[in-house]
């Protein structure tokens, strides 16, 4: 698993930090929570979410699949 900051994880989705803020605390996006204020982001699940067209699977089971508007 290779970590990778809030600043990296927005340049490869090419969004500001503002945005992949909000779609954290949406829990739209995956993320990992290192204690409570750090948050850093698995580049791999980054890419992988981005190739599914930004739909989270854990936020769809039994619901509409939500996908995310960059």
């Amino acid at each position: 698993m290779q970590l990778i900051t809030a600043k990296e994880a927005s340049e490869i989705l090419n969004i500001r930090l503002p945005r992949l803020y909000e779609l954290t605390r949406q829990r739209l996006i995956p993320s990992v929570r290192l204690g409570e204020r750090a948050i850093r982001f698995d580049e791999a699940a980054l890419r992988e979410w981005i190739e599914r067209g930004g739909v989270n699977p854990a936020n769809s089971v039994g619901t509409e699949r939500q996908s995310v508007q960059l």
